[in-house]
């Protein structure tokens, strides 16, 4: 009988292991959001669908080397390094207007830090500016806590990174 109840008990504490491992969570440690959206552009100058991300002063300075790029960087520079990273994510070259992307969520889940972006397309019938466009979305997001970046979204495809 003891036998039988020592087996059990130890079953039960190998499961909780196991299911304390699968962390998911949704803020960080100080109850901080993991992501913000910071701003989005139609003319970000990033010409291939895809993502970028910047962790430094000195990153944000080679973006505004693009030569399509019309990023509004003064806004970007208020962000503390320290505390956030950036994350630029593209949609590539468009030929008319009315693409945009939104951040919908940011979870980290075993230790991959998971953002689902909605993307934005015009109507069929829209009546949209016939003009090349690069639109992406900014955003903001915590440094700590994950080891691999994943975006993701209907109709974005899927990029991921490694810390």
């Amino acid at each position: 009988m003891t036998c039988r109840f020592t087996l059990l008990t130890l079953c039960v504490l190998v499961l909780s292991l196991i299911a304390g491992c699968a962390i998911n969570r949704s803020a960080t440690a100080d109850g901080a959001p993991l992501a913000r959206q910071v701003t989005e552009s139609d003319h970000c100058g990033l010409t291939a669908p895809g993502l970028v991300y910047v962790s430094s002063a000195g990153d944000l300075d080679k973006l505004a080397q693009l030569p399509s790029g019309n990023l509004a960087l003064s806004m970007l520079r208020a962000i503390d390094f320290k505390e956030e990273h950036l994350v630029l994510v593209g949609l590539g070259q468009k030929t008319t207007g009315g693409y945009g992307l939104t951040l919908t969520s940011s979870e980290i889940v075993d230790d991959v830090l998971e953002l689902a972006l909605k993307v934005r397309r015009p109507a069929a019938d829209a009546m949209v500016t016939q003009a090349l466009t690069t639109p992406c979305a900014v955003i903001a997001i915590s440094p700590a806590e994950w080891e691999q970046l994943r975006v993701s979204g209907g109709g974005l495809g899927r990029f991921s990174r490694q810390r």
